[in-house]
């Protein structure tokens, strides 16, 4: 399928694992809903979490898609929830819990016949407070191995406000992932490394940091 935002347009394939950085949280709601509303006519299970008023919003776009919100929610084919505690451990943010929240999404959509799966997060909101960068990191690293090296059936679409966020932290999170949407502007990432050459590269600095040491 493809992704478009103001008129430009990417490829997007499974297994894909998009980042949004906005500015204001009202940019979600487009890029999200055009997303959302393609998977559900394309008989794919979806997910949006996020505060209340983002998923109203959200609710409110899809129906301007054309979406009968209603009857996706009651078939099972469309969650949208503000229960952030369903993502977390104990209040606190787990990478490797959030990646298997989303690998048992896949699992369910499956049994229930469904073709694939949609999910968006806000993870702004979700890690607020409860998650280190590199916890985030960590994050975005293993969802790039386990989704994109796999072909998984999953396209996941995950928002930061990067003015919360510290400005190495947004290069970092950019260098893994392939495509990116900032502001109105989706674009493919040229400096893109997958996960292997990214952990690859951590082991490599934390080598030349040990011969510093040494000397």
């Amino acid at each position: 399928m493809d992704l478009s935002v103001e008129g430009k347009s990417e490829r997007i394939p499974p297994g894909s694992h998009i980042l949004q950085l906005y500015n204001k949280v009202n940019e979600i709601a487009g890029v999200t809903a055009r997303l959302l509303s393609v998977g559900l006519t394309s008989s794919e299970k979806c997910l949006f979490a996020g505060t209340e008023a983002t998923v109203e919003e959200i609710a409110q776009a899809l129906t301007k898609e054309g979406i009968d919100i209603t009857a996706a929610q009651e078939a099972g084919q469309l969650v949208l929830t503000s229960d952030r505690e369903a993502f977390l451990v104990n209040h606190r943010f787990d990478p490797y819990h959030l990646l298997s929240t989303h690998q048992t999404f896949i699992a369910q959509a499956l049994r229930e016949s469904w073709t694939a799966v949609r999910i968006s997060i806000d993870m702004s909101w979700l890690t607020s407070e409860v998650a280190t960068p590199e916890a985030v990191l960590k994050y975005e690293a293993a969802s790039d191995a386990v989704f994109t090296f796999q072909n998984a059936p999953i396209i996941a679409l995950m928002h930061y406000d990067y003015s919360k966020l510290p400005g190495q932290l947004v290069v970092e999170m950019l260098k893994l992932h392939p495509i990116a949407v900032v502001g109105k502007f989706i674009k493919r990432n040229p400096y893109y490394l997958n996960s292997e050459q990214y952990l690859l590269k951590i082991l490599r600095v934390n080598r030349e940091k040990g011969r510093v040491v040494a000397m």
